[in-house]
């Protein structure tokens, strides 16, 4: 039977296999005509089926979700993806232009109200499944549930503050490639970590740039 993607066998021969910069990955991404295709290894099932197929339902820019599964015989091996340019992937966050960088974060809070409308808590969001190349996605599902709620608000605000530890994680990962002190490092955790939990992470970093050209000027200011 071979490999099938929406009930059709599909060539999988000759496919190219994407060089994803994040660390921590579940099997291997190739690009598969216009789409992103993660195959997992043998033995591993990084994301369950039924979770898998829930979160094709929910379409979303930056927070990257399965579009369509792929089954070796019947067995579930992956799902396809939105593809993302690899190019400008080496890119630090520290030195991205402030509007850019806020821009980011706003576009990834718009899927955050749209994931957490539907029931979904972003379990494993860290900087090992996260792209940056001018813009900010998260690329892998793994560790992503679905809950049982009545209403979504809560979600919303634990999601937004899942979203807000990896945002102060990624900005001190950038800053320790960087040699900052370390006691600089701790400073600017703690600055970003005194955001209000019902304000936007956007919102934050806004005011806590004022003037300021991007976050490499921030921490220098504060030398």
């Amino acid at each position: 039977m071979g490999y099938r993607i929406d009930g059709k066998d599909v060539d999988l021969s000759g496919i190219r296999k994407l060089s994803f910069v994040p660390k921590e990955k579940a099997g291997d991404v190739y690009r598969y005509k216009n789409t992103a295709l993660r195959i997992f290894k043998d033995g591993e099932e990084p994301i369950d089926q039924e979770t898998a197929e829930y979160l094709t339902n929910i379409h979303t820019e930056r927070i990257l979700l399965p579009k369509k599964l792929l089954f070796y015989n019947n067995a579930f091996k992956g799902y396809s993806m939105k593809l993302v340019p690899q190019k400008g992937s080496g890119q630090r966050m520290i030195t991205a232009p402030k509007d850019e960088l806020i821009g980011s974060v706003i576009a990834l809070e718009k899927d955050v109200d749209k994931i957490s409308q539907k029931k979904v808590l972003l379990n494993g969001a860290n900087p090992g499944y996260v792209l940056y190349n001018g813009e900010l996605y998260l690329v892998n599902p793994a560790g992503y549930s679905i809950l049982e709620l009545e209403k979504s608000e809560d979600l919303k605000r634990l999601n937004a503050y899942q979203i807000h530890l990896l945002l102060i994680e990624l900005i001190a990962s950038d800053l320790r490639k960087s040699h900052y002190p370390q006691k600089t490092i701790n400073v600017m955790k703690k600055l970003l970590s005194m955001r209000d939990l019902d304000q936007p992470s956007s919102s934050y970093l806004n005011e806590l740039m004022k003037d300021k050209e991007n976050i490499k000027e921030l921490v220098k200011k504060m030398s």
